[in-house]
């Protein structure tokens, strides 16, 4: 009878056991892991001003919330990793001139980002991409 029981139940320990290790392991977690990052008052500002319409939980444009989220930078959800992702695009788009839209510039034409702000943008994206990078 006792044979049956230790049978049964070290198996089940040790997948108890396993399954402890896995769930707290760094290697499992760090990806859920998310951050906030420093955003200084003056590029907050042109992000108030030129970006936060279209880039945020709240805006009207899906694409536009799904490929950037300032709440989420805020808010801390997005992962360092994905951060990182983030502020690389957030370079590569003010570069190409393609943030804002034209569509968008059409219909409100004082959105366009000055050289002065792009070049706040950039530089700010360049810095935190490279603080998380650990560079």
């Amino acid at each position: 009878m006792m044979k049956k029981r230790t049978t049964f139940i070290v198996p089940l320990i040790m997948i108890g056991f396993s399954y402890f290790l896995y769930s707290y392991s760094p290697e499992s977690k760090g990806d859920e892991i998310t951050v906030t990052i420093e955003i200084p008052t003056d590029v907050q500002s042109v992000i108030d001003n030129k970006c936060i319409t279209c880039h945020n939980t709240e805006s009207d444009s899906q694409k536009s919330k799904m490929k950037l989220n300032f709440d989420k930078f805020i808010n801390g959800k997005y992962t360092t990793s994905k951060l990182i992702s983030k502020l690389g695009k957030i370079n590569k788009q003010i570069e190409k001139g393609k943030m804002p839209t034209e569509k968008y510039l059409k219909k409100n034409p004082d959105k366009k980002l000055t050289a002065e702000e792009s070049k706040l943008l950039m530089d700010w994206a360049t810095d935190q991409r490279n603080i998380l990078a650990g560079e």
